[in-house]
This record gives C-alpha cells, sequence and structure tokens, in this order.
C-alpha cells in the first residue's frame, strides 16, 4: 500500500508541473490542495467519459447484431412472433406497490434494451404504375410519397415502441393513389383494384412484402426510418 502512494506521489508532481502550465486550468490551481482537487476530478472525468465510450460501444455492437440478424432473415408471417416481441425480458414491467398505491416500471436490462430495433418514424416511397405484374412502367416519372407514422397509428400495438404495422403503410398508400388524378385516368376496372392484391411493396432490400406480413412492424420487415422503398400499383388490364 505504502508503495502504491508514493508511485502516486512520484506521478503526481510532474502532472501538477504540467496542469500549472496549462492556459485556462491554471486558473484553477493556486495552492497544492487546489492542484490536487483539480487533477483528481480530471483523472475521475476521463475515467467516466471512457467508461462511457466503452459502455456506447458495446451497446452500438448489440444493435448492430439485431440489425444484422434482421437484415440476413427471411421475410414471413414468423416474425410477428420473434422473440423480441414475444418475450417479455425485452420490455418494462409495470405493476401497483400494494402499499403505497403507486404504479412503478420496472425497466429491462441495457442490453435488451439497446437489443431492440428502432421504430419506423418516416419513409420516401417511389411508387409505379404497372398494368401486370412484370410489365412495362406506365409512368415515365415514379411518383414519390414522404410519409411520417404518428403515435396514434401504432398506440394500440402490444409492443406500441416497434412503430406501425406494414398493413397501415398499404393501406395509405392505396388510399394515396386512389384519390389522385392517375387512378382515374389509368384505372378500368375501379370495383376490382384492392389494398391486398393490387398494392405491391418492397423494402430496403428491394424484397416483396407479401400480404401475410402485413401484421408484422416495419422495423422487422428491413425497413428503417428516412428509407426509400418501392411500390408497384398492379393495375390490370
Amino acid at each position: 500500500m505504502v508503495w502504491i502512494i508514493d508511485r502516486y506521489l512520484e506521478l503526481e508532481a510532474p502532472l501538477l508541473h504540467a496542469l500549472a502550465r496549462m492556459p485556462y486550468v491554471q486558473n484553477f490551481i493556486h495552492d497544492p490542495i487546489s492542484a490536487r482537487i483539480t487533477l483528481f476530478l480530471m483523472i475521475m472525468g476521463s475515467i467516466a467519459i471512457i467508461n462511457e465510450l466503452n459502455m456506447t460501444r458495446k451497446m452500438a455492437q448489440v444493435t448492430h447484431e439485431t440489425s444484422e440478424e434482421l437484415n440476413k432473415g427471411y421475410i414471413d408471417e414468423s416474425l410477428k412472433l420473434h422473440r423480441l416481441i414475444v418475450s417479455d425480458e425485452y420490455h418494462s414491467k409495470e405493476y401497483l406497490d400494494e402499499k403505497s398505491g403507486i404504479v412503478i416500471e420496472e425497466f429491462e436490462d441495457k442490453e435488451k434494451f439497446f437489443a431492440k430495433p428502432v421504430h419506423v418514424a418516416h419513409l420516401y416511397v417511389e411508387c409505379q404504375c404497372i398494368r401486370t405484374i412484370e410489365s412495362q412502367p406506365l409512368l415515365e416519372k415514379p411518383l414519390l410519397f414522404h410519409l411520417e407514422f404518428s403515435p396514434e397509428e401504432y398506440e394500440n400495438e402490444k409492443r406500441p415502441e416497434f412503430g406501425t404495422r406494414l398493413r397501415v403503410l398499404r393501406k395509405r398508400l392505396y388510399h394515396l393513389f386512389k384519390d389522385s388524378h392517375l387512378f382515374e385516368e389509368l384505372v378500368t376496372d375501379r370495383q376490382k383494384f384492392a389494398i391486398g392484391n393490387n398494392v405491391r411493396i418492397f423494402n430496403s432490400q428491394n424484397e416483396l412484402l407479401p400480404v401475410s406480413t402485413d401484421d408484422v412492424q416495419l422495423c422487422f420487415l428491413k425497413i428503417e426510418t428516412g428509407d426509400k422503398i418501392k411500390c408497384e400499383f398492379v393495375l390490370g388490364e
């Protein structure tokens, strides 16, 4: 123990000497006590910053692992049962304290919190009109919609923190097109134009999102906030 103190004092002297010559810092070093306090605060602050950076790195790695898992996975209705949705350990819990009558919220672990994908807040959707699947596009310049999702659109979800379902996006695109002049000009059989069969949505990896995934929230379908995705309106012959 004595050796450690002696070693620290050996290192302290040159450090204090260096601090005494540093601009601004030298204003706080008037005597040995204030100098040592300043040095202590700087050391503890540096340790705190290093610890915070290390924690940020670990949490970023956890987030990246989830993103990689979702991006490499298959797109199907089984995503509704993803462990991040089903398992309660990834979500906070509320319970009533019988003694105080106060509702207490118990938060999930940091690792569990950062493992969750972030909900999709807004998207850019490039929409093209086609007669049949794989036929030539009808529009010289595709329609471009910027869609934002409000809390009212996902507040009733089991896990509202994951945001909007694909169904909401498909329905909004359907109505945007149906209310446009292009619908009147291009669609011949308007009764057959339906949300499920005639609105084809692709994710950021250009994978078709089938109607069977309409109940899956967007952040599980390889879509992130600010992405530009594609949509096709199949108009029929």
